[in-house]
């Protein structure tokens, strides 16, 4: 099953799709533009914080040049240098609406971490998103808020518990189903998902399921998976 499919998301309605959270959005990120392509839509890849860029897709800073990329590739990543080692924004996603048939954008940032709650400036969810996607990597099962999760301290506040909580599928899903956790930003007029990335062990695809089983109750639909070793970060799909 494809990650489109697994996430309930249709490429003709959901066309602008962002991402956010935590524990594997740049791998997400590419999966999601690797089946466009193969579904013969045009895709751009973007971001309204910061990316790392994919050594093989072509790259441009000018909107202005989509157009004619994208009659010659079918997936354009839109970003600037305004750091050494990451891509920043270039313009309004929607804008590429106007050439492309998707566009996806990394909306978030984790620091690596497989668990977050956003500060108040995050995320930063485009104007026009047609669905939202949070991640959570199952990894985080376990650990300690303090050791594992990126801006602890939002969520200790949270869940209303201390940095050495050890985190449980409950926890997880309050995470991503509060407005003050994935789910902040997310108007009515988007879809949302969420993604339990990670499963990678049956213990880890177990407790995932049952975090999914808790996502449901609260009428929230999400896929449990995981990328293998060769596909982690996306490098190796284009």
């Amino acid at each position: 099953m494809g990650i489109w499919k697994a996430l309930k998301l249709e490429m003709e309605t959901h066309r602008l799709v962002a991402l956010v959270g935590a524990g594997g959005k740049n791998s997400t990120l590419y999966a999601l533009a690797r089946e466009g392509a193969e579904a013969g839509r045009r895709v751009v890849v973007t971001t309204t914080t910061h990316m790392m860029p994919h050594p093989a897709l072509p790259l441009t800073d000018a909107m202005e040049a989509l157009p004619a990329l994208l009659e010659r590739h079918p997936v354009v990543t839109l970003g600037r240098f305004l750091r050494p080692d990451k891509l920043s924004e270039a313009g309004q996603p929607a804008r590429c609406l106007a050439w492309a048939d998707l566009v996806l954008v990394e909306a978030d940032g984790a620091r690596l971490r497989p668990l977050k709650a956003p500060a108040d400036h995050e995320p930063v969810i485009p104007a026009g998103a047609s669905a939202v996607v949070a991640l959570a990597g199952l990894d985080c099962l376990g650990g300690t808020v303090g050791e594992i999760c990126h801006r602890p301290q939002r969520v200790c506040a949270l869940l209303g518990v201390g940095a050495e909580h050890a985190l449980t599928p409950a926890d997880v899903a309050a995470v991503l189903s509060s407005p003050l956790g994935g789910r902040k930003g997310v108007t009515e007029a988007m879809a949302f998902r969420c993604l339990l990335n990670k499963a990678d062990t049956p213990e880890r695809e177990a407790r995932g399921r049952e975090i999914q089983d808790l996502l449901a109750r609260r009428g929230i639909l999400s896929a449990v998976w995981h990328y293998t070793e060769k596909e982690r970060g996306g490098v190796c799909l284009f």
